[in-house]
């Protein structure tokens, strides 16, 4: 009896294990006639007793698009279920299941598949939680590395659109190691910056200083500290500051301007008083020794092959003994002895000692020299602020310095701190708080801070106005570009002049018109254009000349064409004077084309402080308002300085002062000017100095 029950069970259980294939079987049927609804069914009534196969036909279920039980998650479970349980069956049952595609590769290639999928799902959505759900639940799959960098990308996208210390500081704690980090941790600093100081008053920065001594942005602080205390920059105002700011980064050259502004005329009288003011003066020496030379303009001369210095009466200060001599720039000169320069001061001695083999003047405290091979950036005690380590050296800004090292160029600090790696191909001085760099052979925008305003992709890049750029695309068009990298002015030009009176020259297709600072076309591209015009179509003094049809076009700011009866050619107005020609001479009528000066010039430039530079006979000469002659045109050329005007004649230069008096005869090559009283004039002779107060020649080296 008891084999008759053992044999009867047995037939049930190959029945039971026989209807179980049937329906793992029949569970494939409809998933392959896309019966997603009887597959289903069939595979969870199997699930317990064929694990592996069942899990793994629910995967395919829930990975496909296009069924109404679509999700990725479940897909995602159910095909490692199936992973972990196909790998303890029995390479029979494992053969067997080869019938319903059910294999170890067709399982890895499903579950490769599921984690491809969700990836796309979550980059359609591009949110922050969708990333971390599919880095949570699909840990395994090889596009978690590529999930987290979009995800920090999202986060910090997210970040900026909220634009607050918070924000960025939750990004930065939640993603120390992200791409994006730098960016943010700049960008908190900026705002805790900005946040602490925006009522921008000396407290609040004062108070910034206390809190954040550590932040980038510290020295931005002091320095407006220093803005704000000396705004008129007179001298209860410095005193404010040296009394309460001591030992800041500003207050020597507070200090200085203490200095400047009391001591005005060098006598005893005046530097007893100082003395007594200021017991506390921080520079003695400084003191000591500007009371007794100070009053003296140094000149360098030359006398039987050496160099050295008369005052501006012409007495020798410094006895002739250097092979070159410079002129004095912060109570020191640059001299050379033996191939070697270093630094003396007006009483003859030796500052900095002779040891470099090129120097530059001071500037600000510090000079740039050059040591064997490379160069560096000293004090006026000759200690290296920068060491001599670069190719090149030169003052970017009045705290910034750009170097080049190993061929590719960065910034450094004054103190020989980096602000920037040495990564750029060229690097400008900074305009504005902004230098302007090339990387790979592209141009971009730095800020003091040595973050990029505008990364590098132009083939051109060149400020217009402050604030703004113009650039050359890819495609060889340009547009122009505000500071913060936005456009501004679209890239379809095929050139852009500078911003004069809030306008800017556009040409394209050979015509040309004008842009306001807005980008707003304000004055119609239907002018000729010819390169020429980016200096000679520039607006000044709220006019520009054009051409249009072989003819010039005065035109103001709004494009109203100025025009007069009878013109046949046009220069700009200033001063309610237009200069113009009528049967090919030249004159000025008025704004309304009234003679004022009758025109009989051959030419006629635009009036500039009450004179006009005039031509006659091929000669240039000057005029005043009245039409009466000023200089008469003996010249060759003249221009009208600040201070007084040179002429050519005969090949050679003369001055004259604002008076017309003839201050030097037109007998030299070349004439500099060293400061607004005093000249260096050169010929094949040598050298002379002229005092342009009176005209009295100082020094003269073919006398000597």
């Amino acid at each position: 009896m008891k084999i008759v029950k053992g044999f009867l069970f047995f037939i049930f259980l190959l029945i039971c294990i026989k209807s179980q294939a049937n329906k793992i079987e029949k569970g494939f049927e409809k998933l392959k006639a896309f019966d997603y609804f009887a597959a289903k069914e069939y595979f969870e009534k199997t699930f317990e007793d064929e694990p592996a196969a069942a899990a793994y036909g629910l995967s395919k279920i829930y990975s496909i698009e296009k069924n109404p039980f679509y999700n990725p998650d479940s897909a995602r479970k159910y095909i490692l279920f199936s992973d972990s349980v196909f790998k303890k069956l029995k390479e029979k049952t494992k053969n067997n299941y080869r019938q319903f595609d059910v294999t170890e590769s067709s399982i890895h290639f499903l579950s490769d598949y599921i984690c491809d999928d969700a990836f796309r799902k979550s980059q359609r959505v591009n949110s922050v939680e969708v990333y971390n759900h599919y880095i949570q639940n699909f840990a395994t799959c090889s596009h978690i590395p590529e999930s987290m960098a979009l995800r920090d990308s999202a986060a910090f996208r997210d970040a900026q659109i909220q634009n607050t210390t918070n924000a960025f500081k939750e990004f930065i704690s939640l993603y120390p190691n992200s791409a994006q980090y730098g960016k943010a941790l700049s960008k908190y600093e900026e705002l805790i910056y900005k946040e602490n100081t925006s009522d921008n008053s000396i407290e609040s920065y004062e108070q910034f200083m206390s809190n954040f001594p550590e932040s980038p942005y510290f020295s931005s602080a002091e320095k407006k500290i220093y803005m704000l205390s000396v705004p008129d920059k007179t001298l209860p105002q410095y005193i404010f500051y040296v009394r309460k700011f001591k030992n800041t980064r500003f207050s020597k050259e507070a200090w200085h301007e203490i200095y400047k502004l009391s001591v005005k005329e060098f006598s005893q009288q005046s530097f007893d008083k100082f003395i007594s003011e200021f017991p506390d003066y921080p520079f003695p020496e400084e003191l000591t020794n500007d009371f007794r030379l100070q009053n003296y303009f140094f000149l360098p001369f030359k006398e039987k092959e050496k160099w050295g210095y008369i005052n501006e009466r012409g007495d020798i200060m410094i006895k002739p003994s250097f092979e070159e001599a410079a002129f004095f720039s912060d109570g020191l000169a640059a001299v050379s002895r033996k191939g070697k320069y270093g630094y003396i001061d007006k009483a003859e001695k030796t500052i900095i000692d002779y040891q470099f083999r090129d120097v530059e003047a001071f500037h600000n405290g510090c000079a740039i020299v050059k040591k064997d091979s490379l160069y560096g950036l000293i004090d006026r005690k000759g200690k290296f602020l920068i060491q001599p380590r670069y190719q090149e050296l030169s003052e970017a800004s009045v705290d910034l310095f750009m170097a080049v090292k190993n061929d590719k160029a960065g910034y450094l600090y004054k103190n020989g701190e980096t602000l920037t790696g040495f990564i750029f191909d060229l690097a400008g001085d900074f305009k504005n708080g902004f230098a302007l760099v090339n990387k790979n052979e592209k141009f971009g925008l730095i800020n003091e801070r040595g973050h990029y305003q505008i990364e590098p992709r132009f083939a051109e890049l060149n400020f217009i106005d402050n604030g703004f750029l113009k650039a050359l695309s890819e495609n060889e068009s340009w547009g122009i570009l505000n500071v913060r990298g936005d456009t501004i002015l679209p890239f379809i030009y095929d050139d852009i002049g500078e911003f004069q009176n809030h306008r800017a020259l556009v040409a394209k297709k050979g015509k040309c018109g004008y842009v306001n600072e807005q980008g707003v076309l304000m004055i119609p591209i239907k002018y000729l254009y010819s390169s020429v015009m980016l200096n000679t179509g520039q607006f000044q003094g709220g006019y520009a000349l054009l051409k249009q049809k072989g003819k010039s076009v005065l035109i103001d700011t709004t494009g109203k064409v100025i025009s007069f009866l009878g013109v046949e050619d046009y220069a700009r107005p200033s001063d309610g004077f237009y200069p113009v020609m009528k049967k090919k001479k030249w004159g000025y009528v008025d704004s309304n084309g009234k003679n004022k000066i009758s025109c009989k010039f051959e030419m006629a430039e635009t009036f500039n402080d009450g004179f006009a530079i005039i031509k006659q006979n091929k000669l240039t000469g000057l005029i005043d308002t009245t039409g009466k002659e000023f200089i008469s045109p003996l010249y060759d050329e003249i221009k009208i300085l600040e201070q007084s005007i040179l002429v050519r004649g005969n090949g050679k230069y003369g001055l004259l002062n604002k008076e017309g008096i003839m201050l030097i005869p037109c007998l030299y090559d070349k004439i500099e000017f060293i400061s607004s009283s005093f000249a260096k004039a050169l010929d094949k002779k040598g050298l002379t100095y002229i005092n342009l107060t009176n005209g009295k020649i100082i020094f003269n080296s073919s006398k000597n």
